[in-house]
């Protein structure tokens, strides 16, 4: 399995910042940025991109996240 990096900084990417920056930027985009690297990019907090992310994974509403159903998903997820 190869590792995807964040093109601007170099930082290993989780899948959720992948499918975040498919999501707000391009659905088929080759390269990524991380949350800090996007978060800068988008003028907005960190922590409004990890709002972002939940939101996405307990509402189900785009399928580029896995849908949560408790805590203990969410926190396996963030790992």
């Amino acid at each position: 399995m190869s590792e995807f990096t964040c093109m601007k900084c170099g930082a290993v990417l989780k899948t959720d910042e992948i499918a975040l920056y498919r999501k707000l930027i391009s659905r088929g985009a080759q390269k990524y940025s991380c949350l800090n690297c996007l978060a800068e990019y988008l003028n907005v907090t960190k922590e409004d991109l990890e709002k972002l992310i939940e939101y996405y994974h307990r509402t189900g509403v785009c399928s580029l996240f896995a849908k949560w159903d408790d805590e203990d998903q969410k926190d396996q997820t963030l790992k």
